[in-house]
């Protein structure tokens, strides 16, 4: 009996362990190959500790499943113009130039909002912008979006139904959500967690959030999607007004949340300091994600299949970085290429198209060709081993496309040209 015993079990253990791997891979693959979508929400002057004050079920929710801190700090001007402008650009108003709420001596051209900066790569990708604040749809050009809707200011309401419509389209992208309720009550009676009228703006916030929330949770894909939830202010306040450098009107908070990240609360973050004081300490601020992270972060999230990192991009000279690597459990971002030396030919193809590897694969790697509207034209598992990948392009259109190899050994995306 023991011989029998201890002749099954190694089998035993290595028939779960085979399974085991397979299974995890073949989970990595399909987050891989999930749509990758954006969902941004701005809840204007909601400061740090009067969002841990009141009673907001739905974010406590997301927190369970979120990357984030009450320790972030605002480096910039704390008006809602250029605080915005700094949210949705990834720069601060030295690039971007708002500096107050008129707009005015914007450098969108250079420094667009970064629904633009996506599509330079996925050009049909569908945006959209519910706004309560007038300015924001008025006065912004060069912000890539595709629908601007302009709602009712500080109801919360109307701009709770108009993101559940648009939730319900299967071809949305990237939805921004601006909230102005909080902000309106901190000017009518004080920015404080003590003034019970803007604890109850903050609250009946929160329950517009859960609104839009179950529409994205009831999208009939979602289960097959891979949303990134980000979430901030665009400053605190002080007395009944902000604008200036006090700790209450620098000090905010800055949320990520999804199905694909691993929880962590980043506490007690230094003060990295302001641009409006004395400059800002570069090591310090990298310890916190801060405002201008949050186009960043969702720009390498919407664009992650192409392997690389927008801060990196020189042409972009990006302020804010991304937080991606930190935010999800596992990050499969070493690049295959740089592994196994992935090379195509001919350039352009005609007929047929070669990939060789200068290395033979370490392990089963699953193959797919797409446009750049993100449309899988073909696919195809290739086994571990194989030194060489040629399939034909005859019946392709002409144009630019997308190879992409994912394994749990990492991913690499090279372009190819049909002609």
């Amino acid at each position: 009996m023991n011989m029998i015993i201890s002749t099954f079990f190694p089998f035993l253990m290595k028939k779960i362990y085979t399974t085991l791997v397979i299974t995890l891979f073949a989970l990595a693959i399909a987050t891989a190959t999930q749509p990758r979508k954006v969902l941004v929400i701005g809840i204007d002057g909601a400061r740090f500790d009067a969002l841990q004050t009141a009673k907001t079920p739905n974010i406590d929710a997301l927190l369970e499943n979120a990357f984030y801190t009450f320790d972030s700090w605002h480096l910039d001007i704390t008006v809602s113009g250029p605080s915005w402008s700094s949210i949705m650009t990834g720069v601060y108003h030295q690039k971007h130039g708002v500096t107050n709420n008129s707009y005015s001596g914007s450098n969108y051209f250079d420094y667009p909002y970064f629904p633009t900066r996506a599509k330079e790569y996925k050009p049909n990708l569908y945006c959209v912008q519910i706004a309560e604040w007038a300015p924001m749809s008025d006065d912004v050009y060069n912000d890539g979006w595709n629908l601007k809707l302009k709602v009712p200011d500080g109801q919360g309401g109307p701009t709770e139904n108009a993101a559940v419509t648009q939730l319900a389209n299967p071809n949305l992208d990237v939805l921004f959500v601006y909230f102005d309720a909080v902000d309106l009550a901190g000017h009518a009676s004080g920015f404080n967690p003590s003034n019970p009228a803007y604890i109850s703006a903050i609250e009946k916030t929160d329950g517009h959030l859960g609104g839009v929330l179950n529409a994205l949770y009831s999208r009939p894909n979602y289960a097959n999607e891979d949303w990134l939830i980000l979430i901030t202010t665009d400053h605190g306040g002080i007395g009944t007004g902000h604008g200036g450098n006090s700790n209450q009107e620098r000090h905010i908070w800055w949320i990520a949340s999804g199905n694909n990240i691993s929880p962590r609360k980043l506490e007690n973050r230094p003060d990295p300091g302001s641009y409006q004081i004395s400059g800002v300490n570069q090591p310090l601020r990298r310890q916190s994600p801060v405002q201008a992270d949050i186009a960043v972060t969702a720009l390498h999230h919407l664009l992650y299949d192409l392997n690389f990192k927008p801060d990196t991009v020189k042409a972009w000279n990006l302020d804010g970085i991304s937080w991606l690597d930190s935010i999800y459990a596992t990050s499969p971002t070493r690049e295959l290429s740089n592994s196994i030396g992935i090379s195509s030919y001919p350039i352009p193809a005609h007929t047929g198209l070669v990939f060789d590897f200068n290395r033979s694969l370490e392990a089963v790697t699953h193959f797919e060709l797409l446009d750049l509207s993100g449309r899988i034209c073909r696919q195809e598992d290739l086994l571990s081993g194989s030194t060489r990948f040629e399939m034909s392009v005859a019946n392709l259109e002409k144009g630019m496309y997308l190879a992409r190899f994912n394994s749990e050994k990492g991913s690499a995306v090279l372009k190819v040209v049909v002609d």
